[in-house]
């Protein structure tokens, strides 16, 4: 079994003349929770979206359980089990929150080529109890949620694809304290299975205290831009 759950190794990406990201090795265990810090622009969301598929590295290699990876989308991303909660708002507001939650494989609840709506509500709203989330609707169209119950319904989704790597940009920004004690134990119980979170934030007490709030289920680290340049990263 490789070393490492993900690895990267001189991972470079330029937006014209700017250098977002400059050689970074960076490596996730398993059983790991990663934090992520860093000011706004230090190249912390442009890293994860390179590792989940929504951009593409400049140069670099990628690694996935030691096998090479070089995902061209966020669905190849998906099929590596990697998954992503981003920063901005991703549910499709006019769709109902279970088509959100299976969006782009509701050909699972599919039979002859009909769409199953019984089938979808049922397996959505498993998804949402299974996290402690099952006071939201399945049936309601995403745009009538608060934004901190759009924010859970990309975690569904994320989650609902069994993935081994999750990333999560920002995601504390948009929960009360009550949703993001319970965003500590789904993350708690996600590592003690053996999977790992790689958590972005540009407050370095956001992760930590998720940090500190996991003492007894794998291992939580900081990762920070190093002070020399925002452009090069230091584990």
């Amino acid at each position: 079994m490789a070393d490492y759950i993900l690895e990267t190794k001189g991972l470079d990406k330029w937006f014209g003349v700017t250098h977002a990201n400059k050689q970074v090795d960076f490596q996730l265990r398993r059983g790991e929770i990663r934090g992520l810090i860093g000011e706004n622009g230090s190249g912390k969301s442009t890293l994860t979206s390179i590792i989940c598929g929504i951009q593409k590295p400049t140069s670099g290699e990628m690694f996935v359980n030691g096998v090479p990876y070089a995902p061209a989308s966020v669905c190849e991303a998906n099929q590596n089990k990697v998954a992503m909660v981003v920063q901005e708002l991703g549910v499709l507001t006019d769709l109902p929150v279970c088509v959100n939650i299976y969006m782009g494989r509701t050909e699972e609840f599919s039979t002859g080529g009909m769409l199953s709506m019984k089938r979808l509500w049922e397996a959505a709203q498993k998804d949402l109890d299974a996290l402690g989330l099952g006071e939201i609707p399945v049936n309601a169209m995403a745009g009538t949620l608060s934004i901190e119950y759009r924010k859970l319904v990309e975690l569904t989704k994320a989650l609902s694809i069994d993935p081994d790597i999750l990333v999560l940009d920002e995601i504390t920004q948009a929960l009360s304290y009550d949703k993001r004690q319970l965003l500590y134990q789904i993350m708690k119980d996600f590592i003690a299975k053996g999977k790992s979170i790689i958590m972005i934030s540009h407050d370095l007490e956001r992760p930590w205290s998720c940090a500190t709030a996991l003492p007894s289920c794998g291992t939580a680290r900081l990762w920070t831009p190093s002070k020399r340049t925002p452009l090069t990263w230091r584990p």
